[in-house]
């Protein structure tokens, strides 16, 4: 029975993107570069950020048919079975109004999913420039997550219907968000340590950030849990301003802490992003990382967090463990 799976790889595995696609079971690939701009084709999704431990590709697979592909509401999408993938982007002079932005991408991804009979995001990822430029209300992050908030409720999506997702900055020109999305709704799950990011105070902006700290889904097996962007926060307090080491260990034990809070304690973790705001810290991440993680199934990335106090987020994919 199939599972998800997201993998990383570097870039002699992938020589042809267009054949790489053709292969069965490859639903989409995700590419860590310079560019955040559509991609050749519907299936390549370029992130406009960088892989600091060269592994360019991120390849997700599903199923065993091969992928059908296709534009609209200049969205790209790849079906396979009962998992759709749908990715959209926004240019570079749209992302001056980053509010309006966001409200409108968001709406071609839910008319799109909608559409194609696949109504239910259980993961979103969304990235875009500058994401810290701006003070108070006027922060970039601030204004995504009201533009974000609007569209959810222009769909009647309720805040305890918010699925995983992560939101970072990268150093590239526009913006992208895609996401993975069922026939069927998945568990959305909160962090006993952290207060639910879509009830943050008043503090964090006009509208709260709206996601889950994670969802569960059965996709014809046991559940997997699509971990959010986690980062060293407890309640909803920034932990160990300016020390990494003690922020990845707090981040790890949030993710723990979560994974035993939804009866998967001992779940395996694979597609792990480390994003580190500066690149300088790979080599310490790593060190601090390596007897606590998979280090074959982590990839660092170069960018920038939602709040400038943070200096690393982590995500990941929670499965059941092998025999």
């Amino acid at each position: 029975m199939p599972m998800l799976r997201q993998q990383y790889l570097p870039a002699s595995a992938v020589p042809d993107a267009s054949q790489f696609l053709a292969q069965p079971g490859v639903l989409a690939l995700v590419n860590f570069g310079d560019k955040c701009e559509p991609g050749a084709q519907p299936g390549i999704i370029p992130l406009g950020m960088n892989s600091l431990c060269d592994k360019p590709w991120e390849v997700i697979r599903y199923g065993d048919s091969v992928a059908e592909r296709g534009i609209d509401e200049h969205c790209h999408w790849s079906l396979i079975e009962d998992v759709l993938c749908v990715a959209t982007w926004v240019a570079p002079e749209d992302c001056t109004d980053i509010e309006a932005a966001t409200e409108v991408a968001y709406g071609r991804l839910f008319r799109v999913i909608q559409a194609k009979g696949f109504p239910y995001p259980f993961r979103i990822w969304n990235f875009m420039p500058e994401i810290n430029r701006g003070d108070g209300d006027r922060e970039e992050y601030k204004k995504f997550c009201v533009g974000r908030e609007r569209a959810f409720d222009d769909y009647h999506v309720a805040p305890q219907s918010y699925p995983a997702a992560s939101a970072l900055g990268h150093h590239a020109q526009g913006a992208v968000i895609y996401l993975l999305a069922g026939r069927n709704s998945g568990v959305h799950h909160e962090n006993p340590r952290q207060q639910p990011a879509y009830q943050y105070p008043r503090e964090y902006g006009p509208s709260s950030p709206s996601f889950a700290r994670a969802t569960s889904l059965a996709l014809r097996v046991n559940p997997q849990v699509f971990i959010s962007g986690t980062a060293s926060i407890i309640g909803h307090n920034t932990q160990a301003v300016g020390d990494l080491e003690q922020q990845l260990a707090i981040t790890l034990d949030n993710i723990q802490h979560l994974l035993s809070h939804v009866g998967q304690g001992d779940s395996e973790l694979s597609a792990i992003r480390v994003y580190l705001r500066h690149p300088e810290d790979a080599a310490v991440a790593q060190a601090f990382l390596a007897p606590r993680l998979p280090l074959e199934a982590v990839n660092f990335i170069h960018a920038d967090i939602c709040r400038s106090q943070l200096l690393v987020e982590i995500e990941a994919l929670a499965s059941p463990a092998q025999p």
